[in-house]
């Protein structure tokens, strides 16, 4: 039983060996040309890949390393490299290119590379899509992947011209869009300094994409297509903030009624002041739950709740509006009783005094005429 488990054991780390002396690392991969490219287009790629090895050898010699690529027309050119020297191999072509672990099978002190070049043409498409420029895999006698991710793959995006001018259109309508928006939120207070900004770098990379290549055309759009997105999140942001600012402007506006009631003794007490006081206290309740639901990322239930405290507050604020001016009328119909109270009693005045002078002047002649008899009488 001893021997059986030990025999067992030994098997289990002679395959975890061969395992890790068969692993592969693809050091260097490049593509040109660079970027999204279009149907036609001649492509080259150019990579390096190390056979690391730790105990064993460099690569099971019953294994394959398989090598595959989309492109039309595929030719490929290897050579392994044995510490530093450099051994051409014969070109392939197709699709699919093997090479036996017979070739890349060295004892684990050397220092094993290899190097493919693959020159192809891009396919004819008839839409945008992804396709596999070169891919590496280690199969297994039975021609199973080794790789835990199903090897190392390239791919580009080939881009269809048609589809580029129809992203292009798709992209001018969409900044038009956000110009509105922003002239909309401009208009309701909102700071848009950020959308405009980015506003102004995606109309400047539309404009670009209108000439050049398809690859400069492709990424122009998208990175355009990103900023109008990201300006777009930045209006709803503002926008919402500008929600809760008028939320609190509105708040503020009914706490300076609210003092002037409580320092006048008659209002102080009086239950319409309550009544004001509680709509104000659900409009600070909404605007807390605005701000946190900001604080939180979820900007629309943000902007609902602020408008809700924005308009109770206002409801409020017109109440203390009403109850200030039932107030103030009060206050001045006393005053201006007393007031034609005492404008009424001078009202009086001028004609006393005629009449008092007409009796003085009356009692003179009576007087003048008296004296003008007695001294006819002598």
């Amino acid at each position: 039983m001893n021997t059986f488990i030990r025999i067992a054991i030994i098997m289990l780390l002679a395959c975890s060996l061969a395992v890790a002396g068969s692993a592969y690392k693809v050091e260097t991969a490049e593509v040109t040309p660079d970027g999204d490219i279009q149907a036609g287009v001649p492509v080259t790629v150019s990579a390096v890949v190390d056979f690391p090895t730790t105990s064993g050898t460099s690569f099971p010699t019953e294994d394959t390393f398989a090598l595959f690529s989309e492109l039309d027309n595929p030719r490929w050119q290897w050579a392994v490299e044995i510490g530093g020297h450099e051994n051409p191999k014969p070109e392939g072509n197709g699709k699919f290119f093997k090479i036996s672990g017979f070739e890349l099978e060295y004892p684990k002190e050397s220092s094993v590379k290899l190097r493919v070049t693959l020159d192809g043409t891009v396919p004819q498409i008839n839409t945008t899509q992804n396709i596999t420029v070169i891919r590496f895999q280690q199969l297994d006698s039975s021609s199973k992947v080794r790789d835990e991710n199903g090897g190392y793959t390239i791919t580009k995006k080939i881009v269809n011209p048609a589809d580029v001018a129809r992203n292009l259109d798709k992209a001018r309508s969409s900044l038009g869009q956000l110009r509105t928006a922003i002239d909309q939120r401009t208009a309701q207070g909102a700071n848009t300094s950020e959308a405009e900004r980015r506003y102004a770098e995606a109309d400047r990379l539309l404009k670009s994409a209108e000439t050049g290549n398809i690859s400069t055309q492709s990424s122009s759009i998208e990175k355009a297509n990103g900023l109008i997105d990201e300006a777009t999140k930045s209006l709803d942001q503002a926008s919402t903030q500008a929600e809760i600012d008028r939320a609190a402007a509105q708040i503020r506006n009914v706490d300076e009624m609210l003092t002037f009631f409580k320092a006048n003794k008659e209002l102080a007490n009086d239950p319409r002041v309550a009544a004001i006081t509680v709509k104000r206290e659900g409009a600070d309740q909404l605007l807390t739950s605005a701000r946190d639901s900001q604080q939180n990322g979820n900007v629309n239930q943000a902007r609902i709740r602020a408008n809700e405290s924005a308009t109770k507050a206002l409801d409020a604020y017109n109440d203390s509006v009403d109850l200030k001016s039932q107030f103030a009328g009060g206050s001045n119909t006393s005053a201006n009783a007393s007031a034609n109270a005492n404008s009424g009693g001078g009202g009086f005045l001028p004609y006393i005094i005629v009449i008092a002078v007409i009796a003085v002047i009356a009692i003179g002649v009576v007087v003048f005429q008296r004296r003008g008899r007695w001294d006819e009488l002598g």
